[in-house]
C-alpha cells in the first residue's frame, strides 16, 4: 500500500462532490448530507458512493474507511 495510492484514495473520498459533477452524475441533497456526514465523521468508503467513483479507486483500499486509509498516507 503507498502513500500516493493513499492520497488518491482520500481525494476520491473528500471530494467526490466535484468528481460527480465532472462525471455528469446527479448526487441529491439528502445524499450530500449523508456523504458530507460520514466524510467528515471519516467513516465514508467507496462502497457509499456512485460505482462510477469507484472505477478509478485504489484496491488495497476498497474495504477501508477514510480514517483507514488515512494512516497510510505520508
Amino acid at each position: 500500500m503507498t502513500s500516493q495510492n493513499a492520497k488518491k484514495a482520500i481525494k476520491i473520498l473528500t471530494q467526490y462532490e466535484r468528481l460527480a459533477n465532472k462525471y455528469g452524475l446527479r448526487l441529491s441533497d439528502e445524499k450530500i448530507q449523508e456523504l458530507n456526514s460520514l466524510r467528515d465523521n471519516g467513516l465514508i468508503k467507496i462502497s457509499n458512493l456512485p460505482a462510477k467513483l469507484g472505477k478509478e479507486f485504489p484496491g488495497e483500499f476498497r474495504d477501508m474507511n477514510l480514517n483507514e486509509i488515512k494512516t497510510y498516507e505520508e
